[in-house]
């Protein structure tokens, strides 16, 4: 694609760094983007707030652009219960339901050696320190049924039995 100007290329290289969306994808993204010129504006504006005011909630690791996340603060919440998830998409998905009342631990990603994710790269002392500083009285794993997933839920399970917390997992297996 030399026959583009540089800022079209550098576009089509930034969208293809999305999970999810590869080089022809993001061909189509950027010239559907250049042909809606307001578009583009109201995107970039709103990317420059995002960059400006979102970070990681200092309790649960979810991205707020508060002091605490929405869930945190709300005070309904049974904060004696924390829900492991991997990343932000689990929250959403566990909140659709409407049915789960206390709050989250997010780990930010899932026990990964081969793609340099070890325990130590994710939030797995900070979840120890909340338990240990809070009255937590059970921690559940909602952790993906991959290979990584059950990794790291075997790995919480381990280390939490040193805790006075009960530990349990999300049910698995056809509904």
């Amino acid at each position: 694609m030399k026959h583009l100007p540089d800022f079209i290329q550098k576009l089509i290289i930034e969208f293809d760094k999305l999970p999810g969306v590869g080089p022809k994808t993001s061909s189509r993204l950027v010239f559907n983007l250049l042909h809606r010129k307001e578009d583009i504006k109201e995107l970039a504006e709103a990317l420059g707030i995002a960059y400006q005011n979102i970070h990681f909630c200092p309790e649960c690791f979810d991205l707020t652009d508060d002091g605490l996340c929405s869930i945190c603060k709300n005070p309904q919440r049974n904060k004696n219960i924390i829900c492991v998830v991997a990343n932000n998409q689990d929250v959403q998905a566990i909140e659709k339901t409407g049915e789960f009342d206390g709050v989250y631990h997010l780990l930010n990603g899932l026990l990964s050696p081969l793609e340099g994710l070890t325990p130590d790269k994710l939030k797995i002392k900070e979840l120890i320190t909340r338990i240990k500083n809070n009255d937590i009285e059970e921690i559940i794993l909602a952790l993906d049924q991959s290979l990584e997933g059950e990794a790291t839920s075997l790995y919480l399970t381990k280390i939490l039995k040193d805790q006075a917390v009960k530990v349990s997992q999300l049910a698995r297996g056809i509904p």
